[in-house]
């Protein structure tokens, strides 16, 4: 729900909500976050399938319905960067069902439906199956960061913090169809490794595999042209910087 001056009212509500106590009507834009933990791994399943569940609750409403999508929908073998209008070519599970669910959002939804094909979003997150997870407990635990790529990969981060910032304008507009959210620049993971042991102030980096693949960049030209130029608060080496040193200090 939007209030006066351009700000927006937000309402979070749990995944295990019942929608029919909900006032639809009310809200100008819903937006999902929830996914089931196995449909991020396993093959399509229509009941794992959270967007869909909520799509078909929302059809006869008027408000607009953003979906949380990936950039894994584009595939290994995408460009460099990436743009829009990139024919999709999915290469695991997460990604396929993705593409399934945005498709389905969109014959059911309409012009109604936007989608956000995000960049990798990281923060602290010791023990997730990210990047930034697998890192950090790593380092934690063997006092070493671990690649299975070439340090010279380049891939696009994008911090929580930055993340919602633009999230918050993006959800002010009314854009419709598919838009890719990223920070318009693609990083070295080795670098990002060094940036986060030089937070934490010991441990080593080690690369058990020298093969350079899954670079990636979202071109965010559209992105720019409907809310402005992307600065990011904090750059990625500050950024890593201090989970490397919230992690030595917890």
């Amino acid at each position: 729900m939007r209030a006066n001056h351009g700000q927006l009212r937000i309402q979070a509500v749990s995944h295990n909500e019942d929608f029919n106590s909900l006032p639809i009507n009310k809200f100008d834009v819903v937006i999902n976050m929830a996914s089931h933990p196995r449909y991020m791994r396993e093959t399509y399943d229509e009941s794992l399938d959270f967007d869909l569940r909520l799509a078909r609750h929302v059809r006869t409403a008027a408000c607009q319905y953003v979906m949380m999508s990936t950039r894994r929908v584009y595939g290994r073998s995408a460009p460099f960067p990436v743009d829009e209008l990139t024919a999709p070519s999915p290469d695991d599970n997460y990604g396929l069902n993705k593409l399934t669910t945005e498709r389905a959002l969109q014959a059911i939804l309409g012009d109604r439906c936007s989608i956000l094909r995000v960049a990798n979003v990281f923060d602290f997150e010791p023990g997730r199956h990210t990047f930034f997870g697998i890192a950090l407990a790593t380092l934690r635990r063997e006092n070493r960061i671990l690649l299975d790529v070439s340090p010279f990969v380049r891939r696009d981060f994008l911090h929580t913090e930055d993340f919602a910032q633009i999230l918050v304008q993006v959800l002010d507009k009314s854009f419709g169809g598919i838009l890719n959210l990223g920070s318009g620049r693609a990083t070295e993971l080795g670098r990002i490794a060094l940036w986060l042991l030089e937070g934490y102030g010991q441990g080593q980096l080690v690369v058990s595999n020298p093969e350079e693949r899954d670079n990636f960049e979202l071109d965010i030209t559209r992105l720019e042209a409907l809310i402005g130029q992307i600065t990011v608060s904090n750059n990625i080496r500050t950024r890593c910087i201090e989970i490397g040193g919230k992690l030595k200090n917890e």
